[in-house]
């Protein structure tokens, strides 16, 4: 759904307007530039929203309120906050281009270790030479508290103290098995971090080609977010990576693809077609992708979409049976509508955790007299066979958390990288996944998860 800008919107709520005037007297100057953008927010809603039928009457609202705090007030209930609003601002975030989990040291109150989640490629984490699955011990000497957390997020150069998740023996005693070993984290090295700069994270992260021994070849996509390009103006550069990468799919004759999105919040339906064109067997092409249904004001705007090989252009479809996706509580938006769309025409494995439950489609609107980016819910998601009842999540068909396996929490496309080695022992037919470390690790616990860099985009 392509991004709509609305220019100008007819205000509808002519209710709330006679709160403006008092005693006859117009008072339409004074007012407007402190409720004008609610009202456009208002007037919006009742025209477009899924469930304008939810919103409350006019006289009962208080258009003097912050977007956010009168969105929010007029919001359905079945609106689990789909709808944002946002400042419409171009300033460049800055960022070192990681995320991680915060690790509390259990012998100190105060004290954590951070463990790396994720790495944005071309970022100066990347540059440092940083990776997934490693630990923050100290940073410029100081160990990581809650006033000193900040200096994980942006900032100048910093010095790090590297760790990394080992397994010792604990020398208890050797009859009480739990005692048998210990995870901790050992100093590793120390690297210096270049100062935070602006950074953009390409949805294709990894691209990976694997031979099994017993001879099947494996395609593995790390694939954030649904994004057709680097700008808004119609570029298609990360469309034509992934139209590449099917291609050497096709020429290498790959039978099975492992398609990461534990990290993928969304992002635009022309990318999901794309890649079911891409995946999907050759005989379901031209068939029924998904079916979106808005609210009955706007229903000439109701449409299929369909499996189409003419967006291929150039790419390959790979005339797949099977897909194994992983999974995360991020994975949202368009990533559940390719797993919903995709399981009427192909067995879909799902391995991680439960995914995050968007069904439902939001437009962006902006109004040139207001900072701000209205996105409501638009529309309802369906797949060929009208379903689209996933609002709880797909729950996974191999239920792993990798917290449990923090000796193979390791860099996306590592074969020994916990979800992908489940994924791939499945596809050579040991189906069943890792049994869970009995190890214990004495010198910490997870106690908060930041994403310090990455926001994900739903379905627009």
């Amino acid at each position: 759904m392509k991004r709509r800008n609305l220019l100008l919107f007819p205000l509808l709520g002519l209710l709330a307007l006679t709160s403006l005037f008092s005693c006859g007297v117009d008072r339409w100057s004074e007012y407007h530039p402190l409720t004008g953008r609610d009202l456009w927010m208002d007037s919006l809603m009742r025209e477009v929203y899924l469930w304008y039928e939810d919103i409350p009457a006019s006289k009962t609202l208080n258009y003097f309120q912050a977007p956010d705090v009168f969105l929010k007030s007029i919001l359905s209930s079945k609106d689990k906050g789909y709808s944002t609003v946002d400042t419409l601002d171009n300033t460049p975030v800055l960022s070192y281009g990681f995320d991680y989990t915060l690790y509390k040291v259990a012998t100190s109150d105060t004290t954590y270790n951070a463990l790396i989640t994720y790495v944005v490629s071309d970022s100066p984490a990347a540059s440092a030479g940083l990776q997934r699955g490693e630990w923050i011990m100290l940073v410029d000497g100081d160990s990581i508290t809650k006033n000193t957390e900040k200096w994980l997020t942006k900032g100048s150069s910093r010095e790090l103290r590297i760790g990394k998740y080992v397994i010792v023996p604990s020398g208890g005693d050797e009859e009480e098995e739990e005692d048998k070993d210990i995870g901790v984290i050992q100093s590793d090295r120390n690297l210096i971090l270049p100062a935070a700069r602006a950074v953009t994270d390409s949805p294709i992260h990894t691209l990976k080609l694997f031979q099994l021994a017993t001879g099947q070849k494996i395609a593995y996509l790390a694939y954030t977010s649904f994004t057709a390009g680097s700008t808004d103006s119609g570029n298609q550069e990360y469309n034509n990576e992934l139209r590449q990468f099917s291609q050497n799919c096709k020429s290498a004759g790959v039978d099975n693809f492992v398609l990461d999105l534990r990290y993928n919040a969304g992002g635009e339906m022309e990318c999901v077609q794309l890649l079911a064109d891409i995946l999907v067997p050759a005989d379901k092409l031209e068939s029924p992708l998904a079916y979106l249904q808005y609210n009955d004001k706007q229903s000439a705007r109701n449409r299929d979409l369909i499996l189409d090989s003419q967006l291929l252009q150039g790419g390959a479809n790979l005339n797949l049976s099977t897909v194994y996706i992983l999974t995360g509580s991020q994975t949202a938006g368009a990533a559940e509508m390719l797993i919903n769309c995709l399981k009427p025409y192909m067995n879909v494995v799902l391995i991680g955790q439960t995914t995050k439950g968007e069904n439902v489609a939001t437009e962006t609107f902006i109004n040139p007299q207001y900072p701000y980016v209205l996105r409501p819910v638009v529309c309802e998601v369906f797949n060929s066979q009208d379903e689209a009842d996933y609002s709880g999540g797909f729950k996974p068909d191999y239920a792993v958390s990798e917290s449990s396996y923090l000796q193979y929490y390791l860099p996306l496309g590592n074969p020994e990288e916990t979800l992908l080695n489940v994924a791939l022992n499945i596809i050579s037919g040991n189906i069943q996944p890792p049994t869970p470390e009995t190890t214990r690790m004495t010198a910490t616990k997870s106690v908060k998860a930041k994403r310090a860099f990455r926001t994900g985009l739903i379905i627009k």
